[in-house]
């Protein structure tokens, strides 16, 4: 677990990290493999689990060299099986990461949502739905693994 109390926001402790695949750890459907070393050291302490909805196709052959449980959802309503997933969960015990537009309601339902602009950029309802935007899956996850960071973007 990771535990970090923001002032005037309030206390999170976080048992799961859910991270969008492509366009967030990923790029043209490859992990990436800076980001594979952070989400291992990631894993140590939270339970990880890659969710997509597939979009290049690869992630049945990626998977076996992730090392991480990967959650396919559906193309169409991949944006609510997102938030479903985060429900089932317990959103108070969920960071989520993502970048697209069916990330969103993922990001919105977690106790902390980052947003993710990197390569692909960010869709702009993820700008509005999440708590925090950083530039790449390094920085989401570096502020997983130092929570202190949050606080110094966070509190009131």
């Amino acid at each position: 677990m990771i535990s970090v109390s923001i002032p005037g926001w309030g206390d999170l402790d976080i048992e799961y990290l859910v991270i969008d695949y492509n366009g967030t750890c990923a790029f043209d459907g490859k992990l990436k493999e800076s980001a594979k070393e952070l989400m291992e050291k990631v894993s140590r302490y939270i339970k990880l689990f890659i969710i997509t909805a597939d979009t290049y196709g690869t992630i049945d052959n990626e998977a076996s060299m992730i090392g991480f449980r990967v959650i396919k959802v559906g193309k169409e309503a991949g944006g609510k099986e997102k938030a479903r997933i985060i429900r089932e969960l317990g959103p108070e015990k969920v960071v989520a990461v993502g970048n697209g537009n069916n990330d969103a309601l993922m990001l919105k339902e977690a106790a902390l949502g980052i947003g993710v602009i990197g390569e692909e950029g960010c869709a702009n309802l993820v700008i509005r739905e999440a708590d925090l935007i950083v530039r790449d899956v390094i920085d989401a996850l570096g502020i997983i693994l130092h929570p202190e960071r949050l606080v110094a973007t966070l509190r009131d």
